[in-house]
């Protein structure tokens, strides 16, 4: 609708003058806006240069006509309003002309009694003409809006099935991965256990080589699988810094080594350089020894594996592990990254989880690099990564590291030390009871929950305390509080002993102060690391 102080313009077309002249005179006394012509080519001219809300025009006259007129004005502006004035013409001539586009018509001699109803109507009818417009331009464009936002829905409900399949199988490959090995372990363990399968000491060997085998296989599964976990959660932590390139090179080479020995694979690596490169120290070496493992592994037999440093454009270095093993097919190469996806390897005698190489990716990525592969059937693959290089900066080597061992003295000999066992596990206080049995230097004290530990430390003041995080009553963290905030307990190191190894969790423990943070299951090696870091600690702060 026309705002209340606006005042519409009317356009009035008649060929006798006098007539005009009195028709805009007598409007403009109604506030009307009125501009008039005597011929239909004048009036359209007019309409070229300014805008109008409504035409009256005479039906009959010389050159254009009224119903030419109307066809011609709604050509230049659709939305004008048009009355036909009809005197010696018929209502004929009139109807003829509202069906080209005129809304009404009156007749002479006019009445403005009867003219001025039926332009208000007009007026409404153009308002209402233009608003239906505007709505209709409104629904097409939410049509289209609607349209393309249905294409979204489908696009993503295709999406979440895709992600719902690709779950469905994921859960289902992890489920058979998972249980493999552990079929493996049960089944070795229930013979060795089990009176009705005598077994000579050699075998019972090698069926508990066949348990450890599966376990690390087992746990290294878990371990790849919680990494990737991480990386697609976003969760995870990365230190991206200047890391020296010859320096990881160096240190995965000598890791690498006993697994090409064993195999008779050659190794070549580049002359050292001084490259380095921005990444996560920690991670770039799993993401290398990942992919020389894999060159090791499926490669030909005394095969070879060459590494690679290439400076690429944008100040970024290519590393590339090639083999001249079997190679990829194409349809090996497009399948390449997916989980659990071991390319046909399933059936042969190298152990894999078709986790590793999605992980590595993940990684790279993470740490804004890029990786990619090429190979040809019958002559091998080359795996490369490419990440930014950087220019190192000076750090002290041992900086931002904290230890025990740094200034400790050496252990007394023959002095025996105590070590508490908070754990309310029958099974695992057994197992590290079996752990340090031959450790003459230790003897062991345990506790079935937080309470009796704190009692026990109390008492006994132990030279280390080994604390499981999940215990009935208080939990570790809880505990290891109160032994700290006890003058009496408060220097003996504690150290955290878990199945908890998700990242919110090691957080957790690792800023609740505990000496260290070892996940279950045990490593051998990294247990005893630990303990006598800690004894070493302990006797350090009693010398002092």
């Amino acid at each position: 609708m026309a705002a209340p102080d606006y005042v519409p313009r009317i356009l009035i077309v008649d060929d006798e003058a006098a007539h005009m002249r009195a028709l805009c005179d007598t409007l403009r006394e109604r506030d009307y806006d009125t501009v008039g012509f005597v011929s239909g080519d004048a009036a359209l001219a007019a309409m070229g240069e300014a805008k109008f809300d409504l035409l009256l025009t005479d039906l009959m006259m010389p050159g254009i006509d009224g119903i030419a007129l109307v066809q011609a004005a709604r050509a230049i502006d659709p939305d004008i309003a048009c009355i036909v004035m009809t005197g010696e013409g018929s209502i004929a001539s009139a109807v003829r002309a509202m069906k080209v586009g005129a809304l009404d018509y009156v007749t002479k001699p006019l009445k403005v009694s009867a003219v001025l109803p039926i332009l208000a109507r007009a007026l409404e009818t153009r308002m209402l003409r233009m608003e239906n417009v505007k709505l209709e331009r409104r629904l097409r464009e939410h049509a289209i809006e609607l349209a393309a936002l249905n294409v979204d829905l489908e696009l993503a409900r295709k999406q979440a099935d895709r992600a719902n399949q690709e779950k469905s199988n994921f859960l289902s490959n992890m489920s058979h991965e998972l249980r493999t090995p552990l079929n493996a372990i049960l089944g070795f363990a229930q013979i060795l256990s089990s009176e009705k399968f005598p077994s000579t000491l050699e075998e019972k060997r090698a069926f508990a080589d066949h348990i450890v085998k599966s376990g690390k296989h087992l746990l290294a599964l878990i371990n790849e699988v919680l990494d990737l976990a991480k990386v697609e959660s976003g969760t995870i932590s990365l230190s991206v810094e200047a890391v020296a390139l010859s320096d990881v090179l160096r240190e995965c080479r000598t890791m690498i080594d006993p697994l090409a020995s064993v195999r008779g694979i050659g190794l070549r690596f580049p002359a050292p350089g001084d490259a380095h490169v921005l990444a996560d120290r920690t991670r770039l070496k799993q993401i290398l020894i990942n992919l020389l493992s894999n060159a090791i592994k499926y490669n030909r037999a005394q095969g070879m594996v060459t590494v690679n440093c290439l400076p690429q454009p944008g100040g970024r270095v290519r590393i590339a592990v090639q083999d001249i093993g079997a190679g990829l097919d194409q349809a090996q190469l497009e399948a390449i990254f997916q989980p659990f996806n071991r390319l046909g390897q399933e059936a042969s005698k190298e152990e894999g989880t078709g986790i590793g190489l999605v992980l590595t990716k993940r990684l790279v990525e993470a740490m804004q690099g890029a990786i990619g592969v090429a190979s040809l059937v019958g002559v091998g693959s080359t795996f490369w990564i490419e990440l930014a290089t950087c220019t190192p900066v000076e750090t002290p080597r041992n900086a931002g590291r904290t230890g025990a061992r740094r200034g400790a003295p050496a252990q007394r000999p023959n002095e025996r030390k105590t070590l508490l066992y908070v754990e309310d596990n029958p099974t695992n206080l057994i197992l590290v009871t079996e752990l340090l049995r031959m450790r003459s230097d230790l003897d062991l004290l345990p506790a079935a929950d937080g309470h009796l530990g704190i009692e026990l430390a109390r008492r006994h003041l132990p030279d280390v305390i080994l604390m499981d995080m999940n215990l009935p009553g208080i939990d570790g963290i809880e505990t290891r509080r109160i032994l700290h905030d006890d003058p009496s307990t408060a220097h003996i190191p504690i150290i955290a002993i878990t199945a908890s190894a998700m990242l919110g969790e090691t957080s957790r423990g690792k800023r609740a102060g505990f000496f260290r943070y070892l996940t279950k299951p045990i490593d051998l090696a990294t247990f005893t690391e630990a303990i006598d870091s800690a004894l070493a600690s302990s006797t350090a702060r009693h010398d002092e």
